[in-house]
């Protein structure tokens, strides 16, 4: 009986060090981070094509690697927050923010977190803190003015697209943000101005290309972008219709 234990004993510490071993040659090393990080971006709308699940699997061992590299966690927040993993995608983005507090690009992403969770109120705050850091972009311009909408802060809403048609490049021909300046007029009743500017819209949604609405929506299925950019203008032609209904 004794040696019967001592034999299971060994047995048990033999495998235990095997375990160890196998998690050690299991677990990325630093070296491997910048790597698993181009392979999560090759499946990211990259050379790979689009799988979301083999990209989150490639940034997860890109930060499991190296916990502080750049846009490691960034990405893989982008990657959450497409699969609607809200929790996960939060955690991630405030950790990017934490490990590279100057790239407040960080500060759009997490506003749509937010927003996709209800906390207008802080998704506001963090769009509005990118537009003032990023001026010439548009897209902090349209999500600011966004969510004031859904905020019911239609003026502010406004005053915000006519902020990115001052400052943003290329905003007079930006069909997004001539909706969102319909939109923010018709909730405020100025029926006329709503109809002159969604008519601007349907125009320029008309010139709009598939590539660039992929470029619009970069972590999107890029397959998709032909159903998203008829859908996008089939709501420009609801909006401006509903101008009309003075």
């Amino acid at each position: 009986m004794k040696n019967r234990h001592i034999w299971i004993s060994a047995t048990a510490i033999l495998f235990f060090v095997f375990f160890i071993l196998q998690s050690q040659r299991e677990k990325p090393e630093a070296k491997d981070a910048k790597a698993y990080l181009a392979l999560g971006n090759s499946y990211f709308n990259g050379s790979a094509g689009y799988n979301v699940a083999k990209a989150e699997e490639a940034f997860k061992k890109a930060v499991l690697a190296d916990p502080k590299i750049t846009y490691g966690h960034y990405q893989l927040a982008r990657v959450y927050f497409i699969e609607k993993k809200n929790s996960e995608a939060l955690s991630a983005i405030n950790k990017e923010l934490e490990i590279n507090p100057e790239n407040l690009r960080s500060l759009y992403v997490r506003g749509l977190i937010k927003a996709e969770i209800g906390d207008l109120s802080g998704a506001e705050d963090d769009f509005r803190r990118f537009a003032q850091w990023m001026p010439k972009e548009w897209s902090g311009w349209n999500d600011l003015s966004w969510i004031l909408m859904k905020e019911t802060k239609y003026k502010e809403a406004e005053a915000e697209v006519r902020s990115a048609f001052a400052n943003a490049i290329g905003a007079d021909t930006n069909p997004w943000l001539w909706n969102h300046l319909g939109l923010a007029l018709l909730n405020q009743k100025k029926y006329g101005e709503a109809e002159k500017v969604f008519l601007r819209a349907k125009e320029l949604v008309g010139k709009l290309t598939v590539k660039e609405w992929q470029a619009a929506y970069p972590g999107n299925n890029h397959k998709s972008a032909a159903d998203g950019l008829g859908a996008f203008g089939r709501a420009v032609d609801f909006n401006l219709e509903q101008s009309r209904l003075k």
